[in-house]
């Protein structure tokens, strides 16, 4: 069984491929599944056998969720929702996937499916206008 614990003391005193240092004494997370981009223990995708996050893949949104019991078979680690192009819909699907999660992983994901949500909405405004 995996320590969450024991996996950040490794991460944060050694060695992670994923940390980015700044002069200000920043820790920022390279990796794509993190969900504030800060390297601290809550938000670490590697350090949490419970974690969830929203990525964008070809212009859709989706939501990525890790659990303790898909852990024995690291290809089936994490389990994909399709989530709705209606905003409204999608936070909806979020609260409801997420119901019994931790309450700061539910409003990162929905901080972080806003963020995605008008990154979307600029990227087909800029298409649409250089046609």
């Amino acid at each position: 069984m995996q320590s969450d614990e024991v996996v950040w003391q490794i991460i944060n005193h050694s060695h992670c491929c994923f940390k980015a240092n700044t002069d200000k004494n920043e820790n920022f997370c390279r990796n794509a599944y993190n969900v504030t981009g800060l390297c601290n223990r809550s938000s670490c995708p590697l350090a949490n056998s419970q974690y969830a996050t929203v990525v964008e893949e070809n212009g859709s949104l989706q939501l990525v969720m890790k659990s303790v019991e898909r852990a024995h078979l690291p290809s089936n680690l994490w389990k994909t929702i399709e989530l709705s192009t209606d905003y409204t819909g999608a936070l909806e699907q979020i609260s409801v996937a997420l119901k019994h999660w931790p309450k700061f992983l539910v409003h990162k994901n929905k901080q972080r499916l806003t963020k995605l949500a008008q990154y979307l909405i600029r990227s087909r405004r800029i298409e649409k206008n250089t046609r």
